[in-house]
């Protein structure tokens, strides 16, 4: 080997040498000497103590809207007019729809001609049936013609009334080309446009409250034992990074025979930018179990190591590398690298 060779081997050997030195906190301002800080650290002190922390299983769930409905055509007619899109938000009697009512005007003006004939017809056998009646107290009328004057009437009035049912279907008919929103929402779904002609009960929108959204799980038979009406679960919405509570609020007492599950629901708080079809996930509680967490604060990091320091009973600042699980609420679980009774200090921001 050339001295060339050897003289590049010793230089990358001090490289190395280096950069485990860095890595390792020899060039920080606190560094250590066998492990112990040359001075001691500034900062508060926590001793750590073994927590009970629950254990949760996620189940994959789907974002679903408990009060969502799909708005229909209840005639046959040409739709002249679409007062809405998609995304709109509308209040409950807005317009959404409207239609081509020509042919229902036109039905209930004849209708109402016929009632206004059987009105006519129903007051002349009234003032016909009070004659008779006079006639006939005064014994001047045959009881047979009496009778048929009584029946006159009764068929006039029965005519009436039906002309006047008559009337408010064709006013019924005539309201179906108008189509107002059933329920305060948002419109998911637009299924026709202006000129389409539909049929009775086509759909035409679908529309949902974004106020009343749920998840629907579908939970393995051992888990459903542990959750009960009313309860309230963890919720993480993965789309926006976003962890709620859900209250139960029904589960399904039968399972699916294929997989051997049973629905639950949930309901979820009132949250913007959440959507029927999101998938979420429910935390179903299943246990407890010990763990060790230090103030997320406390942490270190130096390359990709993680490290506290750990005071001893001289007072001196222990460096101790550690591996770290789940943040929750400012503080981190210590996976490895301490135990309980250990103080850890939380170093002052300067």
């Amino acid at each position: 080997m050339s001295w060339r060779s050897w003289l590049l081997a010793l230089a990358a050997t001090a490289f190395l040498i280096l950069v485990m030195a860095y890595f390792s906190g020899a060039f920080t301002e606190n560094a250590t000497v066998n492990g112990v800080e040359r001075e001691r650290l500034a900062g508060e002190r926590v001793t750590l103590s073994l927590e009970t922390v629950p254990v949760v299983e996620p189940v994959p769930g789907t974002v679903s809207a408990t009060d969502e409905t799909l708005v229909g055509s209840r005639i046959l007619a040409s739709i002249t007019r679409m007062h809405v899109r998609s995304g709109d938000r509308v209040e409950r009697g807005d317009l959404l729809v409207e239609f081509d009512d020509s042919a229902q005007r036109s039905v209930l003006a004849q209708r109402q001609q016929a009632e206004a004939s059987s009105a006519a017809a129903f007051e002349e056998a009234g003032l016909a049936r009070d004659r008779a009646v006079k006639l006939f107290e005064s014994g001047n009328l045959s009881r047979a013609d009496y009778d048929r004057a009584l029946t006159a009437y009764r068929v006039q009035e029965a005519e009436l009334e039906r002309a006047r049912r008559a009337v408010a279907e064709a006013q019924a008919q005539l309201d179906y080309t108008k189509i107002t929103a059933p329920i305060s929402g948002t419109i998911v779904d637009r299924f026709a446009e202006a000129g389409d002609t539909v049929t009775p009960g086509q759909a035409l929108l679908r529309l949902f409250n974004p106020g009343r959204l749920r998840v629907e799980a579908l939970l393995r038979e051992s888990l459903i034992s542990r959750v009960q009406q009313g309860q309230v679960l963890g919720a993480r919405i993965g789309a926006l990074d976003l962890s709620v509570e859900a209250v139960v609020e029904e589960i399904v007492p039968t399972a699916d025979p294929g997989s051997r599950s049973f629905l639950i629901k949930a309901l979820l708080p009132k949250q913007a930018d959440l959507y029927p079809g999101m998938f979420a996930r429910l935390e179903i509680p299943v246990g407890e179990r010990p763990r060790l967490a230090v103030p997320e604060a406390a942490l270190i990091r130096t390359g990709q190591l993680l490290f506290v320091y750990v005071e001893d009973d001289a007072g001196n600042a222990i460096r101790r590398t550690v591996r770290t699980g789940a943040v929750d609420g400012g503080r981190v679980e210590v996976i490895s690298g301490l135990t309980a009774g250990d103080m850890v200090i939380v170093p002052d921001d300067g």
